[in-house]
């Protein structure tokens, strides 16, 4: 009876198989771990955009940088210790810079109408005594996202721009508060308080 040897360990052509499938998976895990990585990233980069954008709005509305506000304002985030980060300033109409470079198209993003038809509305349910605030902040770009974040308020003129001049000690313009204590002389009175009377129609004087 002929007795047949049992074949061990693997051929060549199964360990070169095992080979390209166990690279396969590892090229995917490590792109999945980056992926994981730059999205943690760009979370972390947004989130502190938003609280660094927030911080400068309350600057503005306490009256921090109320003497150059008028002309736009720009600066980094370096005293907070964020060089990376920078911020813009724009007030009321005033356009903020173009930072734009050949993003990508952002099927969600809303189009030029719908962004005309939306500032319109704002300025129709704001009122006078208020002035719009926007706040661009800039961060280190992340794969192809978007590396900035727009943060926009409404607040009242005097937070903004301070009181006007005289503001405070300005006198009273009711007729009834003011009348007797500054008027000008009657007609046919004098300004030394003697009065002369006008003489009548057909009297000798």
């Amino acid at each position: 009876m002929r007795r047949t040897r049992a074949r061990s360990g693997f051929t060549l052509a199964e360990v070169a198989v095992t080979i390209v499938i166990v690279g396969i998976t590892l090229v995917y895990v490590m792109q999945g771990l980056n992926t994981a990585k730059m999205t943690a990233a760009l979370t972390r980069n947004q989130k502190l955009a938003r609280d660094l954008g927030l911080f400068t709005l309350g600057q503005v509305e306490s009256g921090l940088l109320r003497d150059d506000i008028e002309t736009g304002m720009a600066g980094s985030y370096s005293e907070e210790g964020y060089p990376d980060f920078n911020w813009e300033i724009a007030v009321g109409d005033d356009a903020l810079s173009d930072t734009s470079n050949e993003k990508p198209y952002d099927s969600w993003a809303p189009t030029q109408k719908e962004l005309d038809a939306k500032s319109k509305e704002d300025e129709e349910t704001a009122e006078e005594p208020y002035e719009k605030i926007r706040v661009r902040v800039t961060f280190p770009q992340v794969l192809e996202f978007s590396n900035e974040l727009t943060l926009e308020r409404w607040m009242p003129w005097k937070q903004v721009y301070g009181e006007a001049e005289g503001e405070a000690g300005k006198v009273s313009k009711n007729p009834k508060a003011s009348k007797g204590s500054n008027s000008s002389p009657a007609a046919g009175s004098t300004g030394t308080g003697g009065s002369t009377s006008t003489p009548s129609k057909g009297s000798k004087p």
